[in-house]
């Protein structure tokens, strides 16, 4: 495809910014562009000199210190080295007028693999209770007695499991992939609730293209779809971008709807869970136990409750830090380039006014 692309085509300057940029990348993005500006770090006002800010047509990576248009007159991309954009268009300036002729995308679909996989790992930990395992040979450094985790019989499969995927999303569609190659039963929630072919940038045999894997899907703005599709869940998957309408969507009330046996495993951003109606419900015991990858409060302080139980495997926000991340990020980006140049719909491309 690249050969039908004329020389008139390329943009004029793309400023890199807070990413790694080694001689690989930057040969791929000099086949889209006329010049390059890289800056390793740059997150703060006036980090980026405005002479730089003036003159580019494309930025990759995260704008640091872009706060207004005068800064960026000639702008016409943004490609982010996220999956989210919440972060960056709660600025004001993206709810303006001018930002409807510039796209922005994100990165969507990079953390398929690494996210999904984590899904997994933690899901089964809880259901073989290995924290425990690894706590009395690690710390304790002895042999466990069955007696000590609840006998044999409480070993769990995630085959025959009702997995409930709460965004269907490019990691949800792939932990719904997974779940269903463990023998899972897998629900779909999301807002309208309608069946959709999947989009945006996808690994080669991951997610689930065309929607057909859950066996039922629901509506998160009908109340009584969403109680349903909360009352069937044995394990909850949360993969949901932080918007107005996703905050607290796990609040008292909703996790009341969930069976006290089923476990809850947040991916997405944290405040999508109530953390104090959280902690209820499992000193309650109406709820088996969590992953939490995000939580409202980041970094989650020292001492907090949630830390030191046997039922909550809490990680440091850590699940899509793979090895891989920028070299799926720098092709995300030259595929949006060349889409640009040919007049076609990008990947991932956000919308200012939902965050996403």
């Amino acid at each position: 495809m690249a050969s039908t692309l004329s020389e008139e085509t390329r943009f004029e300057h793309i400023l890199v910014l807070n990413v790694p940029f080694p001689d690989t990348h930057r040969a791929l993005l000099e086949k889209h562009v006329k010049s390059i500006t890289y800056i390793p770090s740059a997150r703060t006002p006036g980090s980026v000199p405005d002479d730089v800010y003036r003159k580019v047509d494309v930025i990759y990576g995260f704008p640091g210190g872009l706060e207004n248009w005068a800064q960026v007159p000639n702008l016409k991309f943004v490609q982010l080295d996220l999956a989210g954009a919440d972060n960056v268009v709660r600025g004001t300036m993206w709810h303006e007028e001018q930002a409807q002729k510039v796209a922005m995308a994100t990165t969507s679909g990079i953390h398929m693999a690494p996210i999904s996989q984590h899904f997994i790992l933690t899901t089964l930990a809880l259901f073989h209770r290995l924290q425990e395992h690894i706590i009395v040979a690690q710390v304790d450094k002895r042999w466990g007695k069955d007696d000590e985790f609840g006998g044999r019989a409480f070993i769990q499969e995630l085959k025959g499991k009702a997995v409930g995927v709460l965004g269907y999303g490019h990691i949800g569609r792939e932990c719904a992939r997974l779940s269903a190659a463990f023998g899972a039963r897998v629900l779909a929630a999301t807002s309208d609730g309608r069946k959709k072919p999947q989009g945006g940038y996808v690994g080669h045999g991951m997610g689930d293209p065309d929607g057909s894997i859950p066996e039922a899907w629901f509506s998160t703005k009908d109340d009584t779809s969403f109680r349903d599709f909360l009352s069937r869940c044995d394990v909850l998957v949360l993969a949901l971008p932080s918007t107005g309408t996703t905050r607290h969507l796990l609040s008292a009330t909703t996790i009341g709807y969930l069976p006290s046996h089923a476990i809850v495993v947040n991916l997405g951003r944290g405040d999508t869970i109530d953390t104090n109606a959280l902690l209820r419900a499992l000193d309650e015991k109406r709820l088996a136990g969590a992953a939490l990858d995000v939580v409202e409060e980041e970094p989650l302080p020292d001492g907090h409750p949630l830390f030191g139980r046997n039922n909550v495997l809490i990680t440091p926000h850590v699940s899509g830090r793979t090895s891989m991340y920028f070299e799926r990020s720098i092709q995300i980006c030259v595929e949006n380039l060349r889409r640009l140049r040919q007049g076609e719909e990008i990947w991932n491309k956000v919308d200012f006014k939902r965050g996403y």
